[in-house]
């Protein structure tokens, strides 16, 4: 009996000790803190010129105060509008205006503190500093545009928009002056392609003018008269600056590079387009 008695003595003693153990080892693991999981969740950053977005595509629901927007590692979060719930289908967006933006994050935090990187995209978006257009002058009023506000705007309307003569549209840092007559239509605007995507297509159409402060920018300097040909070459072409008057002017007709007669050195001729004020 006694031979019998010891192997079940042995397993419940067994048993009991394998409990203690693994009390133990979780109270250790508890005391260390376990890793808490991210929310499983779909995100999608994009940009349309100078507007950056943040769309929350599927999965859990981020509740306010648990995520941030970072760009470039400085947090963005208020001025996404990020201060509100973000769940499947919301789309948090911020102008970044003449801002530089590199690197856009979004970054979950747990309740008890663990910070988890669920989503991030290089944007690369130049700024507009150190002598950028904006800094140089400002546009006319009325003539700013967005294209990704433009784009919006067309895919509400019944049949598409004109694009405006002389509208200076701003696309990912760049700007884009748009000559007259020319109309977008909704079927065009549904892929939102980039302003330099849609003029790529469309190579025999002139529909946009790229400014490119690169190039020579004319002045009074370099003209005498209305009625005497431009000083000397290189003579204004289609996509020149010409400043005058206290505004700039972008030449919207073809001009020649060899003559100085071509384009008129009268900046309210049919060759020009008002655009913007010389900032002083």
């Amino acid at each position: 009996m006694e031979d019998a008695v010891s192997p079940v003595i042995g397993t419940i003693l067994l048993v009991a000790l394998t409990v203690v153990l693994v009390g133990i080892i979780g109270a250790v693991l508890m005391g260390f803190g376990m890793a808490e999981p991210a929310p499983i969740l779909g995100i999608a950053i994009g940009s349309q010129g100078n507007i950056i977005t943040v769309t929350h595509l599927n999965g859990a629901e981020l509740p306010a105060g648990s995520y941030k927007i970072l760009v470039d590692g400085v947090d963005k979060t208020a001025a996404f509008g990020g201060t509100r719930d973000f769940g499947p289908g919301i789309t948090l967006r911020w102008d970044s205006g003449t801002e530089k933006v590199g690197t856009v994050s979004v970054v979950y935090t747990s309740d008890k503190g663990v910070s988890t990187l669920i989503a991030e995209k290089r944007i690369g978006k130049a700024g507009s500093g150190g002598g950028g257009f904006e800094d140089r002058y400002t546009i006319i009023d009325g003539q700013k545009k967005q294209w990704a506000e433009f784009l919006d705007q067309v895919l509400a309307s019944p049949r598409g928009l004109p694009f405006g003569n002389g509208n200076v549209y701003i696309d990912n840092g760049e700007y884009w002056v748009a000559y007259y007559g020319k109309y977008m239509s909704i079927e065009n605007a549904s892929s939102r392609p980039t302003i330099q995507n849609y003029v790529d297509a469309r190579p025999l159409e002139y529909i946009f003018m790229k400014i490119d402060m690169s190039n020579k920018i004319f002045t009074e300097g370099d003209i005498t008269t209305f009625d005497q040909p431009w000083r000397s070459p290189p003579y204004p072409v289609r996509g020149s600056l010409y400043e005058y008057g206290g505004f700039l002017y972008i030449c919207q007709n073809a001009g020649s590079t060899e003559s100085g007669w071509t384009i008129s050195r009268d900046p309210n001729s049919g060759d020009w387009l008002k655009i913007a004020l010389i900032n002083s």
